[in-house]
């Protein structure tokens, strides 16, 4: 089964968990590709919130 993530937009400022407000750590990055994404996930053992950023103009 396909998981569909949360998409959010990429900012000059440390990337946070939207649910915990913990810094989350980059599992995959596709920033030097045409979408500009990267994936990330919370580190926090409570939450393991894992979301898509993107750039604000692609």
């Amino acid at each position: 089964m396909q998981q569909s993530l949360e998409t959010y937009i990429l900012s000059d400022q440390p990337c946070t968990c939207p649910k915990c407000g913990v810094r989350t750590e980059i599992l995959a990055d596709f920033y030097k590709t045409k979408n500009q994404t990267q994936i990330h996930q919370c580190p926090n053992d409570r939450c393991k919130f894992e979301f898509v950023l993107e750039t604000a103009i692609n």
